[in-house]
């Protein structure tokens, strides 16, 4: 398995509701997680890759289970929702993303997860 196994952003569905933005996996990306700390490289890889870094992204929140926010972003992506359903994220916060994980994969101790 590759960078390129990891599905494109289109696998992440988006909703914005009053409590803030909802990420819905597609069945291949919900696979991903299925592989647990296995794949954590991977994602990483797939976080440079325009085409899959919000894919990436949302697989490694859920399987790291690191607190997040969901509003006015999701762990930190900005992601727009128009009344019509129209979802628009800029690929320039794919940088930031990647520094992100790779700082939290850096720390030690790692922050908590909800199940810790």
């Amino acid at each position: 398995m590759n960078g390129s196994d990891i599905p494109t952003n289109d696998a992440v569905r988006w909703q914005g509701t009053r409590f803030g933005l909802i990420a819905e996996l597609s069945d291949e990306a919900r696979g991903l997680l299925t592989r647990g700390e296995s794949i954590l490289q991977l994602l990483l890889e797939g976080l440079s890759d325009p085409r899959r870094f919000v894919t990436a992204h949302v697989v490694l929140t859920r399987i790291t289970g690191v607190p997040y926010e969901t509003f006015p972003a999701w762990n930190g992506l900005e992601v727009t929702v128009e009344a019509n359903g129209d979802v628009t994220i800029d690929s320039s916060q794919r940088e930031q993303l990647e520094l992100q994980w790779r700082r939290y994969f850096q720390d030690r101790p790692r922050p908590l997860g909800p199940d810790e």
